[in-house]
């Protein structure tokens, strides 16, 4: 078997045929092309040319543009929230629930209406497995806010990305758009 193209009267390839190998592509109205010849090609007196690759649409930019944008703020989150030391607190959704729940017992023991317990002046672990020291309630509301904030940042600046590349009137726009400027840490 052996692959055949039918060319258009301006040389460009409109279907590809399958032909026994002792069949004449001329009979079929066709000629044979180097392998990966494809509909679209042109074929100018024996020289093979792809057809140009259509421009991506506006649409199709801003998606790629978007998805850019979320996996900038998805790297950050993933690596924390910096404190002192050069430890990071986690960020995910369930690290962020204990935060806040410390921070209620933070607040709570610093109305004396709870005392701070143990476990929390213990420490908090960081990312690196190693314990921020939350000797009083005090301090554990700083961890939380400090964290918050850094969480709060990287969603607010991620949607303020998001809502320039949804107004972004063409591509320039689109591209003029940094992704890199403008996070938190």
């Amino acid at each position: 078997m052996k692959i055949a193209h039918t060319l258009n009267s301006s040389g460009t390839v409109t279907n590809i045929i399958i032909l026994a190998d002792e069949a004449d592509p001329n009979d079929f109205g066709a000629v044979t092309g180097p392998d990966g010849v494809g509909i679209g090609w042109t074929n100018n007196g024996g020289d093979w040319t792809a057809p140009a690759e259509p421009e991506p649409s506006l649409d199709s930019l801003r998606t790629d543009k978007i998805a850019d944008i979320a996996a900038a703020a998805d790297a950050l989150l993933a690596a924390g929230a910096p404190v002192t030391g050069g430890l990071h607190v986690a960020l995910d959704d369930g690290s962020r629930a204990d935060l806040t729940a410390m921070a209620a017992t933070a607040t709570a023991a610093s109305a004396n209406a709870v005392p701070w317990p143990e476990s929390y002046s213990r420490g908090w672990i960081a990312i690196e497995n190693v314990r921020i020291p939350l000797a009083a309630p005090g301090a554990g509301l700083m961890l939380a806010a400090s964290a918050g904030d850094y969480y709060a940042a990287i969603v607010q600046h991620r949607r303020d990305l998001k809502d320039a590349a949804l107004a972004a009137e063409d591509a320039a726009a689109l591209d003029a758009i940094d992704i890199a400027a403008g996070w938190p840490g």
